[in-house]
């Protein structure tokens, strides 16, 4: 082989390894975008777990409120007796009563604050394990259907096409069925209503 052609070569070798090296660094182009939104309170709203949290949740107001009414019961029975005898009372058994009401409406108070936070963390915690599992099953369909991002349609979705909601896939990845025609509300599941608030009584403290 003469000088001219080796030279050619190793030219030719040392263009092909710059174009390699070139491609290797060059950006590559962007990935589609393809956004999809869905509902996940509406999800879960319909899931069939929705009723036996909801019904949970329901069981453990009544006891609360049970308990709550006893108490109250048990304050204006007291009160009454109080109110009859205050005027023949001496000085420091009429005080004494009269802490004891007291002592007894702070407790009722402390019992419907511990209530309602007792509600919600149970709510929590039925509620937390759920949404992991709608969570994953719209990683899952975005992943299958080529979905870069998925959005939540309940937080500050303005507008999107139809063609983008991914709602039915999550359900049917979730097992769960749609409901029939109007029965079907986005709603969540929520805590049942607060307990009632206790009988203010003497001195209204």
């Amino acid at each position: 082989m003469n000088k001219i052609a080796a030279g050619w070569l190793i030219s030719l070798a040392f263009g092909l390894q710059a174009m390699a090296q070139t491609a290797d660094n060059a950006p590559k182009p962007a990935k589609a975008v393809k956004i999809g939104y869905t509902n996940v309170n509406y999800v879960l709203s319909v899931s069939p777990a929705s009723k036996v949290i909801q019904k949970q949740l329901e069981e453990t107001q009544k006891q609360y409120l049970k308990t709550i009414e006893d108490k109250n019961k048990e304050l204006e029975t007291k009160f009454e007796s109080y109110q009859k005898a205050q005027a023949t009372m001496l000085e420091s058994i009429r005080k004494d009563k009269e802490e004891e009401l007291r002592n007894l409406q702070r407790s009722i108070q402390t019992l419907q604050e511990n209530a309602q936070e007792d509600l919600r963390k149970k709510e929590n915690d039925l509620v937390k394990p759920e949404l992991e599992k709608i969570y994953k099953a719209v990683n899952d369909v975005a992943k299958e259907n080529g979905f870069t991002h998925v959005l939540n349609s309940d937080q500050v979705l303005l507008y999107a096409d139809e063609e983008f909601d991914v709602t039915e896939l999550v359900m049917n990845k979730l097992g769960i069925k749609a409901p029939a025609d109007g029965d079907g509300k986005q709603e969540e599941v929520k805590t049942p209503a607060k307990p009632a608030a206790p009988v203010r009584k003497p001195g209204g403290k």
